[in-house]
């Protein structure tokens, strides 16, 4: 079976900032993205959860997205400047899709 290479985009930052990066991705645009709630974690600040918590300010998401490379380098660009003030991380990964009209 034939695959197709395409860049997968993951973003994960604090719920308030998330229409900042889904804005960023339905520009460039990219054909879609999912996001998951994110209920805990550990990162240089230590460990966290949101169990306790009231709101959205400290709650966090996982924003997911898979694209061309050329959309990727695009978007990266865009989300960095959105997020950059926030808490968060971007990470990209090489991925092999079936289907490429679909990305």
């Amino acid at each position: 079976m034939k695959t197709h290479a395409r860049k997968q985009m993951t973003v994960i930052c604090e719920a308030p900032v998330m229409h900042r990066i889904t804005r960023v991705l339905d520009k460039v645009p990219v054909s879609g993205y999912t996001v998951f709630d994110a209920h805990s974690g550990k990162g240089s600040e230590g460990t966290w959860d949101t169990d306790r918590m009231i709101g959205d300010a400290g709650r966090m998401v996982m924003v997911v997205s898979v694209m061309s490379p050329e959309q990727a380098d695009i978007a990266i660009d865009r989300i960095y400047e959105a997020l950059e003030p926030q808490m968060g991380i971007i990470t990209i990964a090489d991925v092999d899709v079936l289907r490429p009209e679909r990305f």
